[in-house]
């Protein structure tokens, strides 16, 4: 499970409430006990835990495309993803983040 730093985050300091046309969704892969843990932040889910970082990345991936399709389908609303610096300050052991991008319908 990832780390939090704080019980403040970042992010909602600068949450913008226009729907943006083009959405920049973070995959966060932190270092945790030697393992490698995945998440995004806005979605609620389990870490994903693997050894090996490209496993992880791989996983992490279906389980966001899962979503999209499922928020698509039910026309939910995508949650606000923070910035790259914003994650950074809020979570601990940050190895690596990076972002799929897709067209808001």
């Amino acid at each position: 499970m990832a780390f939090i730093k704080n019980n403040h985050f970042a992010f909602e300091e600068g949450k913008q409430e226009k729907k943006e046309e083009k959405i920049s969704i973070p995959l966060v892969f932190t270092r945790e006990d030697g393992k490698i843990h995945g998440f995004v932040p806005g979605i609620v889910m389990k870490d994903i835990v693997c050894e090996d970082i490209a496993e992880c990345e791989k996983l992490l991936k279906e389980h966001v495309k899962t979503f999209v399709k499922s928020a698509n389908v039910n026309s939910i609303e995508f949650p606000y993803f923070p910035s790259n610096e914003h994650i950074k300050r809020d979570f601990k052991n940050v190895v690596l983040i990076k972002r799929l991008s897709m067209q808001n319908k």
